[in-house]
Order: structure tokens, then C-alpha cells, then sequence
């Protein structure tokens, strides 16, 4: 195998399945990272699309929650080798490996995923909403991390399930600070306001009104935006930009997820009996008079 690590967090293998679900007629994906040397699964989401936002969340999970590896692999998948990840891969010290065309065999998590497909596919198929999926998911990673793993049968120091041989070990850790530099360009920290909306670049984009006062994070990447909570999507939207590339000329198509985070209230009319603004546009801030400044002639004086 050409990617097989002598030590932890030497590579981390990542991909994306497409996973078989009666929850409604929209695809939903499965994207993981593995840890080479435990087999331990490090950060794994379902997601409606297999987009760059939606795997940076994965990575951004993984690298937070575990420090950075030495080396990436992944297929050639484009999302893989954007400019963007390939900047944050660069910021963070990974150096980028990919299998060779056509050769699933050299993807230490190709093996991995046969693995969900026997412990977890029957219940992904017959889950019946997007709160079961979930569950379902998050079932298979406990399994596969803390179950006897046919990897690491002989080891002699008795630890034979991946979450064992991870341990406390981690890769290069970052601090928050340094994160959120590395992911700038794509990841914004925002609050949710008392209705579940985020104020981001002069427009008030919808969220989760069961999220009311908790910090949130958009995502951007050319023209889809995407606001996620704790790795999962809550809404995304379509961006046209301005001539300057930069500002927003209009947000239209806006999308919403089922997460498990909805509200437990129930809404004061049915949705579709009136008209609700997922998306708005705001004013601009007004300019602040600059401090010190006095009253000049033709401006009225309040005290005399």
C-alpha cells in the first residue's frame, strides 16, 4: 500500500459516498476523513451536497478537533484540489497525495466505507426522516471507532479498536485564533439573532430559529453560501456578485435544510399561508460623524 503510515497522523484518507436513504427524492453523501494508521474515523458528516464548503466543514472538524496530518490523500475529485483547499492545506503545513486514476484500492478509506456498507446501509435505506439518517450516521462512527477492528487483531498491547491505537495522540494543533486565519477566506463567524438570522455583508440571511442567540458559520465559496452550526448545513443560498466581485448584488435561491436543531415551537401560521423572507436585503450602515466634530452654521442648536 502506498499510503500506509508507520505512525499516527502521518496520512489522513478523505472521500465522499453516496449514500441510499427513503427520506425524500434529494441525494445525500457521506463525507469522511480517516486516520491511516488507527483506521480511525476523525470526522464524518451526511450532507445534501458534495461541494467545497460542504467538505472544508468536514476538514475543519478533523484539523480542530485532532491537529493537522503531515499528508491529505484523497481521488482526484475536484473538490479535493481546489485552489482554496490547496491554500489551506498550504497554511497548515498538509502536504497534498492523491491514489492513482482508476486504482480505489490504493484509498485506505475505500475499505472503510465497504465496512459501512455492511453495518450501516440497511438502516440508512429504511430511515424515514433526516433526524434518523443523522442518528443512523452518527451510530456507524461510534461502531466503527470503538469495535475490534480486523486491522489491528494481533497488536500485543491490547488495543484493538481504532479509537484505541488513535489514544491521545494528535497531529500539528492550532489554536482557534490560527484556524480561523487559515479558513478567512472562506469561513465567517456569525451570531444568530432572536429569529434565527445572520447579518452578513448588508443582508439578513435566515438560519435556524432554533439556534436563536448561538454563533454560527457562513460559509462562502464563489456563488453558494451556506450557513452551518456544529458541522451540520442549516441553509445555503445562490450569490450574484457585484462588477467589483466582492459585493453582493442579489441572494436568491434559498434553501433550507431539516436538521435536528428545529425548533420544538410551533410556527403561529402554516408555512405557505404567508409570505416568508428567507433572505433581505439591509440597509447600509450609516457613516459615524467623526468625534469631536462641532456643530457648523446652518446646523441647529438643541441648547442655548
Amino acid at each position: 500500500m502506498p499510503f500506509r503510515a508507520e505512525r499516527r497522523h502521518q496520512f489522513w484518507t478523505v472521500d465522499v459516498r453516496y449514500i441510499d436513504h427513503q427520506v425524500d427524492d434529494q441525494r445525500v453523501y457521506c463525507i469522511s476523513i480517516l486516520e491511516n494508521y488507527s483506521r480511525a474515523i476523525l470526522s464524518s458528516a451526511l450532507s445534501r451536497t458534495q461541494d467545497l464548503a460542504a467538505y472544508l466543514m468536514v476538514l475543519y472538524a478533523a484539523v480542530r478537533q485532532h491537529g493537522a496530518p503531515e499528508a491529505l490523500v484523497s481521488d482526484g475529485g475536484g473538490i479535493f484540489k481546489a485552489k482554496q483547499a490547496l491554500a489551506i492545506y498550504a497554511a497548515l503545513g498538509i502536504r497534498k497525495e492523491q491514489i492513482a486514476k482508476r486504482q480505489p484500492w490504493m484509498s485506505y478509506i475505500e475499505t472503510q466505507f465497504n465496512v459501512q456498507r455492511r453495518l450501516a446501509d440497511y438502516h440508512f435505506a429504511r430511515a424515514e426522516s433526516w433526524p434518523a439518517l443523522l442518528a443512523v450516521h452518527d451510530q456507524w462512527v461510534a461502531d466503527f471507532n470503538y469495535q475490534v477492528h480486523w486491522a489491528h487483531r494481533r497488536r500485543q498491547d491490547h488495543r484493538h479498536s481504532p479509537a484505541e491505537v488513535l489514544g491521545w495522540v494528535s497531529g500539528t494543533l492550532r489554536t482557534p485564533e490560527q484556524l480561523d486565519r487559515v479558513f478567512y477566506a472562506t469561513r465567517f463567524g456569525r451570531r444568530l439573532d432572536r429569529a434565527g438570522y445572520v447579518r452578513f455583508r448588508h443582508w439578513r440571511l435566515y438560519g435556524e430559529f432554533g439556534l436563536a442567540r448561538t454563533r454560527a458559520a457562513v460559509w462562502l465559496y464563489k456563488e453558494t453560501l451556506t450557513i452551518e452550526f456544529a458541522e451540520e448545513p442549516l441553509s445555503q443560498f445562490a450569490v450574484a456578485y457585484q462588477p467589483d466581485k466582492r459585493h453582493f448584488r442579489q441572494i436568491t435561491d434559498p434553501r433550507r435544510f431539516e436538521t435536528r436543531f428545529q425548533s420544538r415551537q410551533q410556527p403561529l401560521w402554516p408555512e405557505g399561508e404567508i409570505e416568508w423572507h428567507l433572505v433581505r436585503r439591509l440597509a447600509e450602515y450609516a457613516r459615524r460623524r467623526r468625534p469631536g466634530k462641532t456643530a457648523g452654521a446652518g446646523q441647529l442648536a438643541l441648547f442655548s
